[in-house]
C-alpha cells in the first residue's frame, strides 16, 4: 500500500507526527502528507485506513492501548497509544479513532466513512459526504495544499437542514408542540435524536388549522399510583362521520395512569367494546406478569355492563367510574382523547390526506406520543417507563411523505420500475417495518424496503408569529399505547381503488389522471391560496337536479380543481362506500350509480306511480352502495342498489313462495372437471339487475326511492310489474323467468342440481350452470357457446361476459393441459387480516401429536376472533380439500373456544400463509368414471370418543367432492366406523351419478376404496350377529346398493388410502405425499 499515492513523504520537515521509531511489526498505513497543517481541520485522506488524531482532547471516550503501529508513505512509523470515539458539531460520531503518538493533523479515513453506509463525492473544489438517504451531511472545501478537509465550526449545508432542523423533527413527532420537541432532544430521552438550539418562535399553519382552541385554565397533574397497571383510564370515541379503512367508526383509548402509556383500538360498533377491554386487560397482565388493580371509566353502557363487572370480579378489578356530566374526573384519558384527535388531524391536514385514513393516523399519533412526552416530574417517556428503556426515533418520518417502496412481490421485467410511488401512513406494530399506501395497487402494506422523501416545502412553516394554538399546544401531555393496529381490511391488504371506468352520461368529462401528491406550484393563470383541500362540502348534484323525471340529464356544478387534481382524494372517492342516502347524494359518482340503478327499472318497466291505496301494506325501500371488486380485489365498479324492506312482508299476504335453488361448489367443480375430459373452454356472464326481470303473482306496493320522489305527486306509491331486490319472493321470481326462458329453447333442468341446465344434441353438448345472476356456461362446439350468449344477451341486460376467471371466489385459470382452481388472492387477505402474515410458516395444518379438546381448564379468548377465523377458513376449503379435517377439528370449539383451539387455527393459517398459491389442478388427461374413497378415524375426538369420517370422490383423475365430518353416534369397533364411513361415501355418489346423468354420462358400478377387510364384508353379508346387530338401520342400506351393483367396495392398503388425509392429522412427510396424490399444489 506505500505506492498507492503520489503524496508520500521525502523530508523529516514534511512529517505531521513526532518521536518516530522504527518498528518491525506493521499493521496500520496513512498516506497523507502536509506541509501545512490546521489543528482544527479534519482532513480526508482515501490511504488512510482509520481516523487518527494526535489531540487527547478530542475524545469522548478513550481506551488506552499500547502496542500497534502506523505506516506512513515514506516508510517511517508511529506508535498507537489509544482508540476512542470522537463527538464534533456538525460531524457524524466517529467511532474506533486511533489516538497517535506526536500527530498534528487530524486525519478522516474515506474506507472507514464508506463502511459506515456513506458516499464520498470530490470535486475541483470540494468534497461532500452523503448518507444512504442520498442527504448530504457534511461539506469539505480543498486546501492550499490540495488537500480535502473539514472544519466542524463551519455551517452545514443547506441540503443537510433537512435531516437536523427542529421544523422537520416537528412534523415527523407528528406535529408535537416545538418545546415538546426540544425538551426530548435536551434530556436525550429517545436514541436518534439531533440537538437544537434555541426554539424560535414559530406556528405550524397544520398546527393552527388542527389545534386551535380557546384558552385554557392552569391545571395540575399528581400522578397518584406507584406502579404499572395499578390503575387504567379508559374511553371510547365516536363515532366518527367517516368509516376508516378497516370500516372501523370507534376508537377505544386506554391509558396506563403510572407511565401515562396508552393504546387505542378500533371498533366498528359500541358493542364490541366490552369483549376489546376484556381481551386487552387479559393480554396486558400475561406482558408485565402484575395483576391490573383499577380501570376508571365514564358511566357508558359499554363499560357499565353487567359482563364486565363480572370480568373484574372474576379477576380482582377494582372499578372506579367518573360522576355523571364530569369528564374532569375521567380527565387523564379525556386529555389524551384530544392530544389523539389534534396530532391525528394535522398530520391528515397537512399533507391533504382523505380523512378515511383517520386510523392510520390515529396510530402513528399514539406511536409518536409514547415516544416523546413525558410523565409529570419525571424527565422519562412514557415508552421508557413501560419498557425499561429509552425509545429510538432515528426511524420517524413525516406522515404523508411521498416515498417509493420496493416491489419485491411480483415478478417483474428486466426493464419494468423497480419501486411503486406511495404515501407513508405510519409504523407496523408487528415488525420493523413502515407502513405505507401503494398508489398502483391501491393498497395499504407494510414494507421494509421503503425509501421515503420527507423533506420540508419552504412555505410550511410562518415564524416570528406567536398564536393561542401555539401555547395551547404547548401544555405537557403524558402519554399508553398497546399500539392496536388497525387491521388491514379485507384482511392485505386494504383495496382503496380509484374509478376503473367512466360511464356516458347527457354530460361531457374526461378521466382525471391522479398526479403525484406534492404541493401545488402557484400559477399566475390558477388560485392556490391553499395546498389543501377545501372543507366545504361540494354537493355535485343538488336535490332540485336530481326530483324529476329520470330521463333528464343530470346537471352538476363544476367541483373544487385543487381537490380534483388531487390522487389520494380519487382513492378515498372510490373506496367510500356511503351508509345513507344523504351522503352519497353528495358524490358525483354515487349519484351517477344511482342514475343507472333506476334507469334499469325504467327499461325494464317494473313499476308504475299510482295514488297511496288504503288498508294495503307499502313496503319501504332503501338505498344500498357497496364498490365491487374483481379476482384482485380492485374495484371495478361503484354500485348502487335500491331495495324493498322485506323483512316487513307478511307471508301469505305479500307472498307465497320465497325459495330458489342455487348451485353447489360440488356441481361447479365437477363442471370444471367435464370441461376438461370433453376440451371445452368454460364461459360467465353476468345478468345485470337480475331480480327485476322477475314476474310477481302478487299486487305488491312500495315508497318512492328516497331522494328521488317524483315532486307532483310526492305521495304516490309504486306499484310492482316485477320483483325488486329485498322482497321475499324476488329470488324465486328470477328463478322462475330465467328457467321458463332457457326450457323454451330446447334445455332441459337436470334433476339432481335444479340450478344445471344441459341442451345435449348428437353434435354438441351446451351446459349452463346458474347461481342467483351468475351463470357459467360452455360448450363442445364454440359457436354455440357464442349464440347462446348472444341470445341471453338480447333477452337481458349483461353487466360481463367472457372466459370464466373467477367464479363464487375461486380464481380459474385455463390453459391447455387443463383447468387450475385456487383461491390465492382470499388465501393472503385471511393471513393479513389476522396479523399472521410475519410469523413463521407451518408445514402441516395440524400437528400429529395434536388432541384437541373442550379445555375446560384453559384460557378463555373471543369468541368473536375465533368464529371469523374458523368461518374464513371454511370457504377457504372451497379450492384447499388439505386443511378440510383441521378445519373441521376446530370448528367443534366455536361454542367456547380456549387458547389452544386459537393456537390450533392460528396454525393453519400459518400454513396456508407458506401454501397460499396451491390450489386444484384439473387435468385434460382424464376419464369420466366416479370413483371413492372411504376412511375413519375410530374414537378420534377426545370428548365423546365418536369417529371421524373421511372420503373424497374423483371423476376421472380430478378430485370433485370431499368430506370431513365426526359421526353421529359412537361406534364399538373400527369395523362398525368404517362401516358407517362408506355409507356415507355412498349416498355422495349416488348424488354426483344422478347429476352426471343429467349431462348425458351414464355411470357404470362405482368403486369405494376401503382399507378394512370387516367393513367390506359388513356390505357383502348381510347377517346378524353381535358385532352388528346394534348398528342403525339406516347405515345398512349400503348393502342394497352392493347387492344391486350399484356400488362395489373393494379393498385398498393403508398406504394407499388417499382419503387418511381427511380424517387425522398426519406428519409431514405422509401429509405431503397425500397432499400430492389428491391434487393440491401449485399450477404445472
Amino acid at each position: 500500500m506505500k505506492n498507492q499515492t503520489e503524496r508520500s513523504m521525502k523530508t523529516d520537515d514534511e512529517f505531521v507526527f513526532e518521536g518516530q521509531e522504527c518498528l518491525s511489526h506493521v499493521n496500520l498505513f496513512v498516506h497523507t502528507s502536509l506541509k501545512v497543517f490546521n489543528a482544527c481541520l479534519w482532513y480526508l485522506d482515501s490511504g488512510c485506513s482509520r481516523h487518527m488524531t494526535g489531540d487527547k482532547s478530542l475524545f469522548k471516550t478513550l481506551k488506552e492501548k499500547v502496542g500497534d503501529y502506523v505506516t506512513f508513505g515514506d516508510g517511517s512509523h508511529a506508535q498507537v497509544l489509544g482508540k476512542g470515539t470522537i463527538e464534533i458539531p456538525g460531524l457524524p460520531l466517529l467511532k474506533d479513532v486511533l489516538y497517535i503518538k506526536g500527530l498534528k493533523a487530524n486525519l478522516l479515513s474515506i474506507t472507514q466513512i464508506c463502511d459506515d453506509d456513506f458516499l464520498v463525492q470530490f470535486s475541483k473544489k470540494g468534497c461532500l459526504i452523503i448518507n444512504e438517504e442520498g442527504i448530504q451531511v457534511l461539506e469539505g472545501n480543498r486546501t492550499t495544499d490540495n488537500c480535502y478537509g473539514i472544519v466542524p465550526t463551519a455551517p452545514i449545508s443547506c441540503r443537510s437542514a433537512r435531516v437536523d432542523t427542529l421544523e422537520l423533527w416537528h412534523h415527523r413527532f407528528g406535529h408535537a408542540n416545538f418545546k415538546q420537541v426540544a425538551k426530548v432532544s435536551k434530556l436525550e430521552a429517545v436514541e436518534g435524536l439531533p440537538k437544537f438550539g434555541k426554539v424560535k418562535k414559530t406556528v405550524c399553519g397544520a398546527c393552527q388549522m388542527g389545534k386551535q382552541t380557546k384558552a385554557s385554565h392552569h391545571k395540575v397533574n399528581v400522578i397518584a399510583t406507584s406502579r404499572c397497571l395499578e390503575l387504567l383510564h379508559v374511553d371510547l370515541m365516536g363515532p366518527t362521520r367517516t368509516e376508516s379503512l378497516g370500516g372501523k367508526r370507534y376508537i377505544m383509548v386506554v391509558v396506563d395512569d403510572y407511565s401515562r402509556y396508552t393504546g387505542v383500538d378500533f371498533l366498528r360498533e359500541k358493542s364490541e367494546a366490552c369483549e376489546r377491554l376484556e381481551i386487552l386487560c387479559k393480554k396486558l397482565q400475561n406482558e408485565k406478569g402484575i395483576p391490573i388493580a383499577k380501570v376508571r371509566s365514564d358511566h357508558g353502557r359499554e363499560f357499565e355492563n353487567a359482563r364486565f363487572e363480572s370480568f373484574c370480579e372474576k379477576n380482582g378489578i377494582k372499578r372506579e367510574f367518573s360522576a355523571p356530566k364530569t369528564p374532569q374526573q375521567n380527565g387523564v384519558v379525556e386529555r389524551k382523547n384530544r392530544v389523539i384527535q389534534e396530532m391525528a388531524r394535522v398530520m391528515l391536514l397537512n399533507k391533504q390526506i382523505p380523512q378515511s385514513f383517520w386510523g392510520e393516523a390515529v396510530n402513528t399519533s399514539c406511536h409518536i406520543g409514547n415516544r416523546i412526552f413525558f410523565r409529570v416530574g419525571t424527565k422519562k417517556t412514557a415508552y421508557e417507563i413501560w419498557n425499561g428503556k429509552k425509545p429510538k426515533v432515528k426511524y420517524f418520518r413525516v406522515f404523508g411523505s411521498k416515498c417509493y417502496i420496493l416491489n419485491d412481490r411480483e415478478n417483474l421485467g428486466k426493464f419494468d420500475a423497480r419501486s411503486d410511488e406511495g404515501i407513508f401512513l405510519g409504523y407496523s406494530t408487528t415488525s420493523r417495518a413502515y407502513r405505507v399506501f401503494n398508489k398502483r395497487t391501491k393498497t395499504v402494506m407494510e414494507s421494509i424496503n421503503v425509501k421515503i422523501d420527507d423533506a420540508l416545502p419552504k412555505v410550511e412553516m410562518i415564524d416570528d408569529v406567536e398564536g393561542p394554538s401555539t401555547k395551547e399546544a404547548d401544555v405537557e401531555v403524558e402519554a399508553l399505547d398497546i399500539e392496536g393496529e388497525e387491521p388491514i381490511p379485507e384482511v392485505e391488504s386494504t383495496p382503496i381503488n380509484p374509478r376503473m371506468e367512466t360511464r356516458s352520461m347527457s354530460r361531457t368529462s374526461s378521466p382525471l389522471t391522479p398526479p403525484e401528491v406534492h404541493p401545488p406550484i402557484s400559477r399566475s393563470d390558477e388560485v392556490s391560496t391553499s395546498k389543501r383541500p377545501s372543507s366545504r362540502v361540494i354537493k355535485n348534484h343538488p336535490e332540485s337536479n336530481i326530483i324529476g323525471s329520470l330521463d333528464d340529464g343530470l346537471r352538476l356544478r363544476k367541483g373544487n380543481v385543487l381537490l380534483a387534481n388531487h390522487v389520494t382524494y380519487h382513492c378515498y372517492l372510490a373506496q367510500f362506500e356511503p351508509k345513507r342516502v344523504e351522503e352519497a347524494l353528495q358524490d358525483e359518482n354515487w349519484v351517477e350509480s344511482m342514475h343507472e340503478e333506476l334507469n334499469q327499472f325504467v327499461r325494464n318497466d317494473v313499476w308504475e306511480l299510482a295514488p297511496r291505496p288504503e288498508n294495503v301494506h307499502v313496503i319501504g325501500t332503501k338505498w344500498i352502495f357497496k364498490n365491487k371488486t374483481d379476482e384482485d380485489g380492485e374495484i371495478i365498479r361503484n354500485k348502487s342498489r335500491l331495495v324493498a324492506q322485506g323483512y316487513t312482508q307478511v307471508e301469505g299476504v305479500d307472498f307465497d313462495e320465497s325459495f330458489a335453488p342455487v348451485a353447489r361448489l360440488e356441481s361447479i367443480r365437477i363442471l370444471m372437471s367435464i370441461a376438461c375430459t370433453l376440451n371445452f373452454k368454460l364461459y360467465q356472464m353476468d345478468v345485470k339487475c337480475a331480480f327485476l326481470n322477475g314476474y310477481l303473482n302478487e299486487e305488491v306496493f312500495v315508497e318512492q326511492p328516497k331522494g328521488f320522489e317524483d315532486p307532483h305527486f310526492p305521495d304516490h306509491v309504486l306499484r310492482l310489474k316485477k320483483a325488486l331486490y329485498g322482497l321475499k319472493q324476488a329470488p324465486r321470481a328470477w328463478y322462475d323467468r330465467l328457467t321458463h326462458y332457457l326450457l323454451d329453447r330446447g334445455f332441459k333442468r337436470g334433476y339432481a342440481d335444479r340450478t344445471l341446465f344441459v341442451k345435449n344434441d348428437e353434435d354438441y353438448l351446451l351446459v349452463a350452470q346458474v347461481y342467483v345472476d351468475d351463470i357459467v356456461f360452455g360448450a363442445t362446439i364454440e359457436d354455440r357457446a357464442t349464440e347462446f350468449s348472444e341470445e341471453m344477451k338480447k333477452e337481458f341486460e349483461m353487466s360481463m361476459v367472457g372466459e370464466l376467471t373467477f367464479f363464487l371466489g375461486l380464481q380459474v385459470k385455463q390453459q391447455k393441459e387443463g383447468i387450475f382452481v385456487s383461491q390465492e388472492k382470499y388465501a393472503r387477505n385471511i393471513v393479513k387480516k389476522f396479523g399472521l402474515d410475519s410469523k413463521k410458516h407451518a408445514s402441516t395444518p395440524m400437528s400429529s401429536s395434536t388432541k384437541l379438546n373442550v379445555d375446560s381448564s384453559g384460557v378463555e379468548v373471543s369468541p368473536t376472533l375465533y368464529r371469523s377465523i374458523i368461518g374464513s377458513l371454511l370457504y377457504l376449503t372451497a379450492s384447499r380439500p388439505d386443511i378440510a379435517f383441521s378445519v373441521g377439528v376446530c370448528a367443534r370449539y366455536q361454542a367456547n373456544p380456549k387458547e389452544s383451539h386459537l393456537t390450533a387455527a392460528k396454525r393453519i393459517i400459518r400454513y396456508v400463509n407458506g401454501t397460499a398459491n396451491y390450489g386444484l389442478w384439473y387435468s385434460k388427461d382424464s376419464n369420466d368414471c366416479l370413483a371413492g374413497y372411504s376412511d375413519a378415524d375410530w374414537a378420534g375426538s377426545v370428548d365423546d370418543r365418536k369417529s371421524t369420517s373421511g372420503g373424497c370422490f374423483y371423476l376421472g383423475n380430478n378430485l370433485v367432492s370431499w368430506m370431513s365430518k365426526k359421526q353421529n353416534s359412537v361406534s364399538l369397533s373400527t369395523a362398525e366406523a368404517e362401516y358407517i364411513a362408506a355409507g356415507s361415501c355412498c349416498t355422495q355418489l349416488l348424488w354426483m351419478k344422478k347429476l352426471l346423468h343429467d349431462y348425458g354420462i351414464p355411470q357404470e358400478t362405482m368403486c369405494v376404496f376401503c382399507d378394512n377387510t370387516s367393513a367390506i364384508n359388513l356390505s357383502k353379508n348381510p347377517v346378524q350377529h353381535s358385532k352388528s346387530k346394534h348398528i342403525e338401520i339406516r347405515y345398512h342400506f349400503i348393502r342394497d346398493l352392493v347387492e344391486e351393483r350399484i356400488v362395489c367396495l373393494e379393498f385398498i392398503h393403508t398406504d394407499n388410502q388417499k382419503a387418511d388425509i381427511f380424517t387425522k392429522p398426519l406428519d409431514g412427510p405422509r401429509f405431503e405425499s397425500l397432499r400430492k396424490t389428491i391434487g393440491v399444489g401449485t399450477i404445472p
